[in-house]
């Protein structure tokens, strides 16, 4: 199992690079990237020259890339494949595409995708054939560039129309892709669906990624503690991830909307995931 730690938790404290260095230091195996400014944004590094800078430094801490986190949902209301304005749907297009050449340009394999709120005067069955024609070229994008692209659910207080693992896993069959599949983000599914084990083994062989923080599993999501500090049942969640032969990457995203010492969660998560996975 690869520990990792996703930058977006130091979103209010630090560079992307000086996340990096603590997040290496801590003794984390891969690294997320939060792809958007004021961290990784392909707008804030646009050149080679400071996408080898930062891929050097990844190597230098001792770490890889595992997967960029890409801006979208209720953090990101102006990227939107559900949008009825086209303008904004081309612009999240470009988005996606700019990430997938950032990944390439780091060394990074993965980037997750998200759906975004459908709006007033739009249908669902309309919304749903938007985004995946556009989940469908973002695939076919990655795949030139040898990139596997994650579909991530959300709470419906963040998107309204892949919510569940149900509908990722809808979207993933009919787009029909090889480097199309689905993450898991275990707050989330908390709140969409807290029967995370049968979620697990429902995605089976297309979980290629997964997202580790944790909730009470009530209100209306965006809130991302360390593990342990909520009601998931994390051995069973290592137990379950054995059962169906997950080997991928295990991250946390720790985030909540008020300060916090992120260096003691960095350390704390390290520590509590590293023993419940021992524990199955």
């Amino acid at each position: 199992m690869k520990l990792g730690f996703c930058t977006m938790g130091y979103l209010d404290y630090t560079t992307c690079e000086e996340a990096i260095r603590r997040i290496g230091k801590a003794g984390y195996d891969v690294v997320d990237i939060w792809a958007y400014s004021p961290h990784l944004g392909p707008d804030l590094y646009p050149s080679r020259e400071q996408r080898k800078a930062i891929k050097n430094l990844i190597e230098e801490c001792g770490i890889e890339t595992c997967a960029l986190s890409v801006n979208g949902g209720g953090l990101g209301l102006h990227l939107n494949f559900s949008h009825s304005i086209e303008a904004v749907r081309e612009t999240t297009l470009q988005y996606y595409y700019d990430c997938i050449a950032l990944a390439r340009d780091i060394g990074c394999p993965l980037i997750n995708m998200i759906s975004g709120h459908m709006v007033y005067g739009t249908t669902r069955e309309q919304v749903w054939e938007w985004n995946r024609a556009a989940m469908a070229k973002v695939a076919g994008r990655a795949s030139d560039e040898g990139l596997t692209v994650a579909i991530h659910t959300l709470t419906p207080s963040e998107v309204t129309v892949i919510v569940t693992l149900d509908d990722a896993l809808q979207m993933m069959r009919e787009i029909d892709m090889p480097n199309l599949k689905v993450m898991i983000d275990t707050a989330d599914q908390n709140i969409t669906d807290p029967n995370l084990s049968d979620a697990i083994r429902k995605a089976g062989t297309d979980l290629v990624y997964v997202h580790c923080n944790d909730n009470s599993g009530t209100g209306q999501g965006d809130v991302h503690l360390p593990p342990g500090r909520g009601s998931i049942d994390w051995k069973s969640f290592f137990r379950v991830l054995k059962e169906i032969g997950y080997d991928g990457p295990i991250t946390a995203q720790v985030h909540v909307g008020h300060p916090v010492d992120m260096d003691a969660w960095l350390y704390e998560t390290k520590d509590y995931l590293r023993a419940a996975a021992k524990e199955t």
